[in-house]
């Protein structure tokens, strides 16, 4: 793998930053105090130089730009360059959702035609992803919502929460257990459609410390009666489903290490010009401490880009990936929380400042080292591959 990009791939990445600044950036403020993306940041993906969902790994780039690169580099750099706006790129993107996805990785040729397919051919407008529960995050296989089988349907019931997308979604993937004493193997995926009686959205939004733009949902699942053919798989697929889709994840999180790099980069070539036009007030020392500081802030997002970088080519050249995805994963957000902290000491009151986005921005990446396996998940995973005898190099 090359850690260079190519010439077409560098200049999307320029014309994806650019658009995002001018864009999405200017809205951020905005977007941060009402709790929901403006109306201008949907309509500003009509001018993006790409379409479709890129943290999904579902990104279209015109033919004619030539980008030589695979659809997972691809979406890698266009999510990275995206956010380098804002976050504002994840909340206000108006791809189909990663329930979609989930139904590509595990479902039936007839349900991914229904489902997947009526996302691309505009049936549905956005799927949602209904895993998380007050009582299970990242231990996922601990779920409590139920689905009991009663002739020729299922019957769901149980909560969701942080759905992503949940309160617009036209369906959502319910994940449910036929038997607790199964564990993970008693896991199903369900797809329930929007106005099935008995689901309810009980909190379209929740009010978070960041990243407050992107729709999360509560939902509720009461007595809710779905077709036999709304669990996803065949027969002999539906008991895997659960490690499937989770399986799936593994080609995202090389998106949000990306994610964590374009906020931290912006974060630092932000703070780069201030710190400049005050330098001439600043002490020998404090000028040496501010150059050292940036100078090892920028290799460390520069490290974890390349991370990234690897995760998104090994999945493009169908080389083992969960362990590189799970490493990106793992360092790029923590590092990207503390640059983001660093610049706003280094800044002083202008890093606090609301005028500015540097607070904004440290309030948002935190999100990253959660998202899809928290950081102290991808590390165990890490460290078990390790104890398997699997070196870097393999």
């Amino acid at each position: 793998m090359t850690s260079m990009l190519s010439p077409q791939l560098a200049q999307l990445d320029a014309d994806v930053r650019r658009w995002s600044v001018a864009h999405l950036r200017p809205l951020a403020r905005q977007a941060d105090r009402s709790h929901e993306p403006p109306p201008g940041a949907v309509r500003a993906f009509d001018a993006a130089p790409f379409r479709g969902n890129p943290s999904a790994g579902a990104v279209e780039i015109d033919p004619a730009r030539g980008v030589p690169e695979g659809r997972y580099v691809t979406a890698t750099v266009v999510t990275e360059c995206g956010v380098y706006g804002d976050m504002l790129f994840a909340a206000a993107n108006p791809g189909g959702g990663i329930g979609g996805k989930a139904v590509e990785v595990v479902g039936t040729p007839a349900q991914v035609d229904k489902w997947t397919g009526g996302l691309a051919r505009g049936e549905y407008r956005y799927s949602g992803f209904g895993l998380t529960e007050p009582g299970a995050g990242s231990d996922a296989a601990s779920l409590r919502t139920t689905a009991r089988r009663d002739g020729d349907q299922w019957v769901i019931n149980g909560a969701k929460m942080f759905c992503s997308g949940g309160a617009l979604s036209d369906y959502v993937v319910v994940f449910a257990t036929i038997d607790r004493d199964l564990g993970y193997k008693g896991i199903r995926a369900f797809i329930v459609e929007r106005g099935t009686p008995g689901f309810t959205i009980a909190k379209p939004n929740e009010d978070k410390l960041g990243c407050r733009a992107m729709l999360t949902s509560e939902l509720v699942f009461d007595q809710v009666v779905v077709p036999l053919d709304h669990c996803i798989g065949s027969p002999e697929d539906q008991p895997k489903a659960f490690g499937m889709v989770l399986g799936a994840l593994n080609t995202t999180r090389q998106q949000v290490a990306g994610m964590a790099c374009g906020i931290a980069q912006a974060a630092l070539d932000e703070a780069a010009p201030l710190l400049q036009a005050g330098r001439s007030g600043f002490s020998t020392a404090r000028q040496a401490r501010i150059d050292s500081d940036l100078a090892a802030m920028n290799a460390a997002v520069d490290r974890g880009r390349l991370l990234a970088y690897r995760a998104a080519w090994n999945i493009d050249n169908d080389l083992p990936f969960g362990r590189e995805a799970s490493i990106a994963k793992a360092y790029a957000p923590p590092i990207a929380e503390r640059v983001c902290l660093r610049v706003i000491e280094l800044l002083g009151s202008d890093g606090w400042s609301e005028e500015l986005l540097f607070e904004k921005w440290y309030r948002d990446v935190k999100i990253l080292d959660i998202w899809e396996g928290t950081g102290q998940i991808h590390r165990r995973a890490i460290s078990r591959s390790l104890f398997a005898g699997r070196s870097a190099t393999d």
